[in-house]
């Protein structure tokens, strides 16, 4: 299989290095440098990354973009704020059959992943990622590592499996392509607090309550920006946390210690590593609700410290460790279910702990001068498979919501901004949210389309 790598750094290496022990597989690191591609193929080392160590003869290297061509498999081994500007000089050559591989960690201006990113510059959708618990001087060694792979098709899982064979690397797996791309971003947040814990508090209790706090914040994050639960309990969830975290090679828990022992300067301007991170943070917070975000104490003070260029963490832990227990309400009718009510249940589960769901009766329909396509059980029971709902209660009149609120002890109210202003008198009772309502699609529209076709 000919595989090309782009990027000769220390995990673009390292990966070529462990691929080229499966005799099936023919790999060249792709290189702009002249003088790296003549050591990498004379001498079969890369000193810069690893010093002390050989590489596979096996494996090559080259600064001729043109074997893309030929490639069956791209793997795009750089870093994430070089990536998008470094794939325009491949793309001429980029077969549609080429399966590209992302092992860049980190997430773009507005959410976008680094594989939605690639998608929309390549006009290329064969991508997957793998991502996870993984230092690259470890894999050198031939440590046995596991890392997720994100796919969507099952061509894809079997070709990565394929090229796999010989190595030490094994893969868990998930659809859940971007979910396993924001968690790369994401733990590098929580693996600053980490090591900045461990520079303060030479205690395992400690250590494990914030990393147990921290896996309970990134969930949170993960579900409100699209991801799903369940890629957390795979090596780019909990696995690549906890690495991250706990293990000194880690470039962002060092920061955390450095931050700790009082050695970081806010004002530096130097260091990449240090203004990636904050970047990261940056982005990540702008995406966040405000009412999310007091879901989220370890998350903010974080956020806070680099905002505000603070000398030091202060860890008050009483206030990491508050109770934050939220219950959600939102009404509809949600007649001809579609991607539009996901969309809304999904954001108004990632505001608290238990969703209820308010389902406007047939009856009570027929007095709005709505008839609905489907029946309330049905829709009810429709509500009670999809997994942000936990409970669906009826909504047989307009004057029950301070009742329901009452009775259900809410913590906030949530409705499409349709009905923006029409609900403000519930905040005497909770806090009251309108979200915009999902582009392009709607229950009339979706009623509209259906007549018209009959």
């Amino acid at each position: 299989m000919k595989i090309l790598i782009l990027g000769g750094g220390a995990f673009g290496t390292a990966i070529g290095n462990q691929l080229s022990f499966n005799s099936e597989n023919d790999v060249t690191l792709l290189i702009r440098d002249q003088n790296k591609v003549t050591e990498i193929n004379s001498s079969h080392s890369n000193k810069k990354y690893f010093p002390n160590k050989l590489i596979n003869p096996r494996l090559k290297a080259s600064n001729n973009y043109s074997l893309v061509k030929d490639s069956e498999v791209l793997f795009i081994a750089l870093p994430a704020k070089a990536i998008l500007e470094e794939v325009k000089n491949i793309k001429k050559y980029l077969s549609s059959k080429t399966l590209i591989v992302n092992l860049s960690k980190g997430i773009f201006q507005g959410g976008s992943t680094i594989i939605e990113s690639l998608i929309k510059v390549l006009k290329h959708d064969n991508i997957v990622c793998m991502k996870g618990a993984s230092f690259a001087g470890e894999m050198m060694d031939r440590s046995p590592t596991l890392l997720t792979l994100g796919f969507d098709t099952k061509n894809q899982y079997n070709t990565i499996n394929k090229l796999l064979q010989k190595t030490n690397i094994f893969i868990d797996y998930t659809t859940d392509v971007r979910g396993v791309e924001l968690l790369s971003a994401i733990k590098n947040i929580y693996a600053i607090l980490l090591g900045n814990i461990d520079a303060q508090y030479n205690s395992s209790n400690t250590r494990f309550m914030i990393l147990t706090k921290a896996f309970s914040e990134t969930r949170i994050i993960l579900k409100a920006l699209g991801g799903k639960e369940e890629t957390l309990f795979l090596s780019a969830g909990f696995g690549d946390l906890g690495l991250t975290s706990l293990n000194d090679l880690s470039r962002n828990r060092t920061l955390g210690l450095l931050i700790g022992k009082g050695f970081y300067n806010a004002d530096i301007k130097t260091n990449s590593v240090v203004l990636e991170g904050i970047k990261t943070i940056e982005m990540i917070d702008s995406l966040l609700s405000e009412v999310l975000k007091r879901r989220l104490p370890i998350f903010n003070k974080i956020e806070s410290f680099f905002r505000n260029k603070e000398k030091n963490i202060e860890i008050i832990f009483e206030d990491l460790m508050k109770s934050n227990y939220k219950t959600v309400i939102t009404y509809g009718t949600f007649d001809l279910f579609h991607y539009g009510h996901v969309e809304i249940l999904r954001r108004a589960k990632a505001l608290g702990d238990r969703l209820i769901v308010g389902l406007s009766t047939d009856e009570f329909n027929l007095t709005k001068g709505k008839k609905c396509e489907i029946s309330f059980e049905k829709r009810k029971q429709l509500l009670e498979c999809i997994e942000y709902v936990d409970l669906v209660i009826p909504e047989d009149n307009w004057d029950q919501k301070i009742n329901d609120i009452q009775k259900n002890d809410i913590d906030i109210f949530v409705m499409g901004d349709d009905w923006k202003g029409k609900f403000d008198y519930l905040d005497k009772y909770c806090e009251v949210h309108y979200f915009p309502r999902t582009i392009g699609i709607s229950t009339t529209k979706l009623k509209s389309i259906i007549r018209e076709k009959d």
